[in-house]
């Protein structure tokens, strides 16, 4: 028999809370019920929705952002949970949250919407090192988390400098980023500008490196310029390749479900930790929704009509559904004791 709403989010909590010590389970409750389920209006608004006590409510989603546990410990719910699986496409890409810069990891599902797998924020102006040894280190820390899988990491032309490039060639992981149109490569023992190329697949040497394919896009009908698209996976076809940095923009959508669907956008964090924590739920939140696809037999056909449009959200749909699935008994006890 197909679960509802209800048993499905209480079945996923309970693989969740496999991950965390028995002594903040409650607090996890809490945290999924406050943040998880729900549009954010503010931190004590929801806190007050899930407990009648104001003053019990604020003192919890108080505990809630200081515990430094959840921080560390939700990433090991991207294997506990099978969120990724060998050669998945993460896209990685930076968004500002509030003035909170935030560089995230995303899987690419192909059906509009990125999953959050990863996030970590950078602090301006940058005291030690600089913004590429920031990237380089996050890079390092979200592959550890999912040893033994090998993932593919895409990017923007942000991301196209040197010290980068050259480390994910170096720990020989799958990568492709968009390069600019002017950026100089070796063909052939001659030097080209990348837009001198036509549209197809070259071998060539760049940033100090040999053995990269270069991939051109064709000219897209809006009048932009094609994509230039730099990596060390030789093996694919131009297709393939376009195709893996096309969905790259699911990451975008994401961003967008967790600012304005979840109310991220509205909110401004005083303290990083608490943002961090929340941000956390909010990805547990988005990890529910692909649960409840999976679990919710009558839900099949509507998610997979928000699938065929990138307008359409997902987020939206879920969070909807699952407030309704909460209020609907309190709405029908008022209805039946009105008469």
């Amino acid at each position: 028999m197909p679960k509802t709403i209800i048993q499905s989010a209480d079945s996923f909590l309970q693989i969740v809370k496999i991950v965390f010590p028995k002594k903040i389970h409650k607090l996890l409750e809490f945290g999924f019920k406050a943040v998880s389920l729900q549009r954010i209006i503010s931190l004590n608004f929801n806190a007050r929705s899930s407990i009648t006590n104001p003053h019990t409510a604020e003192s919890k989603i108080y505990r809630l952002t200081k515990n430094l546990r959840f921080v560390k410990l939700f990433p090991k719910l991207l294997l506990k949970l099978n969120l990724i699986s060998d050669h998945d496409i993460i896209a990685v890409d930076f968004s500002d949250f509030g003035g909170l810069q935030v560089l995230m990891f995303a899987k690419q599902t192909k059906s509009g919407r990125a999953i959050p797998l990863y996030f970590k924020i950078i602090t301006y102006p940058i005291t030690q090192g600089s913004q590429n040894i920031f990237i380089i280190n996050t890079v390092n820390e979200f592959l550890k988390i999912i040893v033994p899988l090998k993932v593919k990491l895409v990017f923007d032309r942000g991301f196209a400098c040197p010290s980068i490039i050259e480390y994910l060639a170096e720990i020989k992981v799958k990568f492709y980023i968009r390069i600019k149109s002017i950026k100089l490569v070796k063909y052939k023992n001659r030097t080209k500008k990348a837009k001198q190329f036509k549209p197809g697949k070259y071998l060539v040497s760049a940033y100090r490196l040999k053995n990269f394919s270069l991939t051109i896009t064709p000219p897209p009908q809006n009048g932009r310029e094609p994509w230039y698209l730099i990596s060390n996976d030789i093996e694919s076809t131009a297709e393939e390749i376009q195709k893996i940095y096309y969905y790259r923009f699911e990451i975008e959508e994401l961003f967008k479900d967790a600012k304005r669907m979840f109310g991220l956008e509205y909110i401004n964090f005083k303290k990083q930790h608490n943002f961090k924590t929340v941000l956390w739920f909010v990805m547990l939140g988005i990890w529910l929704h692909y649960y409840l696809e999976a679990t919710v037999e009558q839900a099949k056909t509507i998610i997979k009509k928000c699938k065929q449009s990138f307008n359409q959200s997902i987020t939206h749909y879920w969070l909807e559904q699952i407030r309704l699935a909460i209020q609907l008994p309190v709405l029908n006890q008022i209805f039946i004791k009105d008469g």
